[in-house]
């Protein structure tokens, strides 16, 4: 690109003298100004695009932790205090045995698996790790970004899968000094 540049400035002087090189500069300032223009727009477009998918993914996690946040809410009232209207029509449907038997075998599934993906899909979405050598060390860097709805999604799915988590070491472990 120098090269090409020095050939068209030695053009512009030897054909057109001071005014041809004034010519040769005004239209690469032009030529600049608009590649920046169009530069900048298409970063904007792809910035767009990044914020769309991520908020997608805020919406997909949210949605995966619907289920497990609905039935810890509906436990907690029901079992803490004393409040059954969320927890009740659940419990009906699951008198049947049948009913009960799949639901003890895909709730795990469904709530810890859930969770999961939306806590990894969100994560991803806000945490940018960039590993490299330097001076001959190795170099992490972790960066968050701050959108606000991937990190809620993160939270509250962390948050539920301690709690469902906690709840299965409480029940079925027993300690024996």
């Amino acid at each position: 690109m120098l090269q090409a540049f020095r050939d068209l400035c030695r053009e512009q002087r030897r054909c057109g003298g001071m005014g041809g090189m004034w010519w040769l500069w005004a239209r690469v300032v032009r030529d600049l100004a608009t590649t920046a223009v169009a530069q900048r727009m298409d970063e904007r477009k792809s910035d767009g695009e990044v914020q769309v998918r991520e908020r997608r993914l805020a919406e997909v996690g949210f949605v995966l932790v619907l289920a497990p946040l609905f039935f810890v809410c509906a436990s907690l009232m029901k079992y803490e205090l004393g409040i059954g209207f969320l927890f009740d029509p659940l419990e009906s449907l699951l008198s049947d045995p049948a009913t009960r038997q799949a639901f003890n075998l895909i709730s795990p599934v469904m709530f810890l698996g859930g969770l999961g993906v939306a806590l990894v899909l969100n994560a991803y979405a806000v945490l940018r790790l960039n590993v490299g050598r330097e001076d001959g060390a190795i170099v992490g860097t972790v960066r968050l970004e701050a959108r606000f709805w991937n990190i809620a999604v993160v939270a509250v799915s962390l948050l539920l899968l301690v709690t469902l988590v906690g709840y299965f070491f409480a029940e079925n472990f027993i300690y024996r000094p």
